[in-house]
């Protein structure tokens, strides 16, 4: 449909430079798209326009020229300036969404954006309240639209990205330890972890602890790399649909994630209790784990692992993607990799023949939640979990949950293709998916800001006020337990090892 232009190079300026050189702004094939970028680059000097605007030092604009054909969608675009952004800016934040903007209107592109940014100040509260809400009005939401019918003469388009901020306790630097949590209930169990919810004595915030044994660790190299790679990959990520790590430490038996705390627990627990979810309550979670796949993808990471068990609820009911030990980072658009992992309901068509696999694995998971959460079973099973990973390596069909509407029916068909190649999501990835007929209803930007709509009636679907006893199982929250983390450390004896990643007992990560 069209291509990135100004030489396949992102034309990085200050904002003082761009407005003196570019003279194009508009022609009927070609569509400007700015943002602001936080980083190296060229800083505005001291006393100058920029820097008494109020503007950062350190931010800088870019901008892409994209040249589109008849059709072209909003998330066309949006895929191509994603891709173009990853080759270009390896850190660039999550992009969330595209603003119109106008030259006429708001000045030169990226001005506006320096305006909210530098408006400062109780005097302008009301002036920014007002700027925020036309901001909304201006956003685009419908992802499927026709790039020709989103944007006016003038009009370009402004990144918003996402704005990546630590924990409390991070941003402090404070020391942390087994000493300063109290154990408050058992939320799970694992062949070499726990899960405890925990107390943090001094702030009084509840947290989820995952506590490793060390002795089952070192004696199983596999479970010691998931480890490793699940720590390493959480450090880096911030999303709100993706579980926060705060703190990881080791003593001489274990080791100890600090996450928060899900108080909706388990979406798989509510789904054993309910049966089945509605079809408008199953595309509330399915647009919010979308958003969180597609964040981690634009990370470099494959999820490998999607699965109800692993997707939490927070204490407003909102989702949270956890458990990223089998995940794989280095993910690009052809990266094809060989090693067999995930859990066997959910294992794609290649994984089970042992080819290589790429992002769109998680896509085809995404499929068989999106079929689970309808109807309390998986495509392919009939009853002989075997015979089910039989029939997917060969591609047979499957039958599809009856009460589920057309457009419902035909995005399970795509994203349960066989083949990887000609499955929904391969070709753009997140952006392919959102642009299908089943989510035309949804405000992928609501969703983002976790905000109420039309298309989620039920908001959340299942009650954030609910009860521990409610949300977790009592074959775990029953379990006796030390009134802190120190009873775990003591009772190993293993040889002295410290492991990667984790850093010993009170040294802050």
């Amino acid at each position: 449909m069209g291509n990135i232009v100004t030489g396949v190079e992102l034309n990085s300026c200050t904002p003082r430079e761009q407005g003196k050189g570019s003279k194009q702004r508009r022609s009927s094939n070609m569509v400007l798209v700015v943002g602001h970028l936080r980083g190296s680059g060229s800083k505005a000097q001291p006393g100058s326009e920029d820097a008494r605007a109020g503007e950062d030092p350190a931010e800088r604009l870019v901008e892409l020229w994209v040249e589109v054909k008849q059709g072209a969608t909003v998330g066309w675009v949006m895929s191509r300036v994603i891709e173009e952004l990853a080759n270009k800016e390896p850190d660039f934040p999550n992009l969330v969404g595209f603003r119109v903007a106008n030259i006429e209107r708001d000045g030169k592109p990226g001005a506006s954006s320096r305006r909210r940014a530098a408006s400062k100040g109780q005097e302008n509260k009301e002036n920014e309240e007002e700027q925020d809400g036309a901001v909304e009005e201006q956003l685009l939401v419908d992802y499927g639209q026709a790039i020709s019918s989103a944007l006016c003469d003038g009009d370009y388009l402004e990144c918003i990205f996402e704005l990546h901020g630590g924990s409390q306790e991070r941003q402090q630097g404070s020391c942390i330890g087994v000493g300063d949590f109290r154990i408050v209930r058992v939320l799970g169990t694992g062949a070499s972890c726990r899960v405890v919810q925990v107390q943090h004595r001094k702030s009084g915030q509840d947290y989820a602890v995952k506590v490793m044994s060390k002795r089952k660790l070192v004696t199983n190299e596999k479970k010691l790399e998931r480890a490793i790679t699940e720590k390493r990959v959480l450090a880096r990520l911030s999303h709100p649909f993706v579980i926060s790590l705060h703190w990881a430490f080791q003593t001489r038996g274990h080791l100890f994630m600090v996450l928060d705390y899900c108080a909706g627990g388990e979406l798989f627990y509510h789904l054993q209790k309910r049966g089945r979810f509605s079809e408008v309550d199953t595309r509330f979670y399915i647009s919010e784990i979308l958003l969180g796949l597609e964040y981690l993808h634009s990370q470099g990471i494959l999820y490998r692992d999607l699965k109800p068990e692993n997707c939490l609820l927070d204490a407003e009911g909102h989702v949270r993607l956890t458990d990223f030990g089998l995940s794989k980072e280095n993910l690009t658009r052809t990266a094809l990799f060989q090693s067999f992992v995930g859990t066997v309901l959910y294992l794609s068509p290649e994984m089970i023949r042992r080819e290589g696999h790429g992002a769109a694995l998680d896509f085809y998971c995404l499929g068989c939640l999106i079929y689970v959460l309808l109807s309390g079973s998986l495509p392919h099973f009939t009853g002989d979990i075997k015979q089910m990973v039989a029939r997917r390596a060969k591609g047979e069909a499957f039958v599809l949950p009856r009460d589920s509407s057309r457009q419902c029916k035909d995005l399970m068909e795509r994203l349960l293709e066989a083949d990887p190649a000609r499955r929904l999501g391969t070709q753009r990835q997140a952006m392919e998916v959102k642009e299908h007929c089943w989510f035309r209803s949804v405000d992928f930007m609501k969703v983002y800001r976790k905000e109420p709509q039309r298309a989620f009636p039920n908001f959340p679907p299942i009650d954030p006020l609910m009860t521990p006893d409610q949300c977790f199982s009592s074959e775990f929250t029953k379990v006796p337990v030390p009134s802190q983390l120190m009873g775990f450390g003591s009772a190993l004896t293993v040889q002295e090892q410290t492991i990667a990643g984790y850093e010993k007992e009170d040294v802050f990560r």
